[in-house]
C-alpha cells in the first residue's frame, strides 16, 4: 500500500512540475479515488502524512480574505466571458483553448467548450449557444483582445491613427450590439477576475 501511495504522489509532483501543464498544486482527494479504483482503501490523512515525508507537499498558501464586491443583483445581469490555452492533459499533444462563460451573480457555468484555436467565430457560436439556451443577458464581461475590442495603436495599421479605440467594431461586438447587449471591457488581464474596476460601454 505504501508503495502505491508513493508511486501516485509522484506522478502528481511530476504533472505539477510540468511548466505546460496548468496544475499548480495537489489534488490528494482525486488522488484517493486512483488509490480506491486500484483497491487501496486510505484516509486523506495518510495520504497527506506519507505526502509529507517524500516531499510531495505544498503548504496550504493563505490568500487574501475575498471581499469582491457584488456587482450585479440577479441572474442574467452579467455573463463573465474568457479563454484559456493550455496543455489541458499531460497526454494532449497539443494546446487547446477552452471557452468559458460564468453568470456573476450565481456563478453557474453557463458555458465551456474546448476549441483547436480560439477565433471571433469560435466565440460568437459561445454566445449563440448560451443565448439559445439561457437567454439573452443584459452584458457581457471580457478582457480586451482584439476579437472583442479595437484598441487604438494595437489594431490599426495607419500611422497617424484615423479611428480611435472603440471607434470600430470587431465581429463579435458587432453581434452584441445587434442583440442589445451591453459590453465591459477589464482594464488588464489581471483585472480579469472581477475584482477590480471595469469600464463600460454601451
Amino acid at each position: 500500500m505504501e508503495t502505491a501511495i508513493e508511486a501516485e504522489l509522484i506522478r502528481e509532483k511530476e504533472l505539477i512540475e510540468d511548466r505546460r501543464l496548468p496544475i499548480s498544486d495537489y489534488n490528494y482527494s482525486a488522488l484517493r479515488d486512483r488509490l480506491a479504483k486500484m483497491g487501496i482503501d486510505v484516509s486523506l490523512t495518510t495520504i497527506i502524512r506519507r505526502a509529507k515525508t517524500v516531499e510531495c507537499y505544498n503548504p496550504r498558501r493563505k490568500g487574501k480574505a475575498h471581499d469582491r464586491e457584488v456587482l450585479t443583483v440577479s441572474i442574467g445581469a452579467l455573463v463573465q466571458h474568457d479563454a484559456s490555452l493550455h496543455l489541458w492533459s499531460p497526454y494532449a499533444q497539443e494546446k487547446w483553448a477552452l471557452i468559458t462563460s460564468i453568470d456573476d451573480f450565481s456563478r453557474k457555468l453557463l458555458f465551456a467548450e474546448f476549441v483547436p484555436r480560439e477565433t471571433t467565430w469560435a466565440h460568437i457560436q459561445a454566445a449563440q449557444t448560451l443565448m439559445q439556451r439561457y437567454g439573452i443577458p443584459l452584458r457581457y464581461y471580457v478582457d480586451s483582445l482584439r476579437v472583442f475590442r479595437f484598441v487604438q495603436g494595437r489594431d490599426s495599421v495607419w500611422r497617424k491613427h484615423v479611428l480611435q479605440t472603440d471607434e470600430a467594431d470587431p465581429q463579435w461586438r458587432q453581434v452584441m450590439r445587434s442583440l442589445g447587449v451591453d459590453v465591459s471591457y477589464a482594464l488588464s488581464p489581471q483585472a480579469k477576475g472581477f475584482d477590480a474596476y471595469c469600464t463600460s460601454y454601451a
